[in-house]
């Protein structure tokens, strides 16, 4: 297990170099979404599935950084 997971997370979504790179690559995919020709739908999914995993990603770190906090409100549920 790493340790201070949750620290490292909320680092990692505050760096501006992982915001950044993160913003260009969705750019880039709805780039080649909207630029793509009309019979290109191999292109429009394989795109359209490397944004949606960087959204996951990404959402997988948030979900990391507020461990505590969901951990806090499952026990005043129970």
């Amino acid at each position: 297990m790493i340790p201070n997971k949750q620290e490292q997370a909320e680092r990692l979504l505050k760096d501006e170099f992982f915001q950044a790179v993160v913003k260009l690559q969705q750019e880039g995919y709805i780039s080649l979404i909207l630029n793509s020709s009309e019979d290109d739908v191999e292109v429009r999914e394989r795109s359209l599935l490397k944004y949606r995993a960087i959204e996951e990603f990404v959402a997988s770190i948030e979900s990391m950084s507020k461990q505590k906090d969901i951990d806090k409100k499952r026990l005043k549920i129970f």
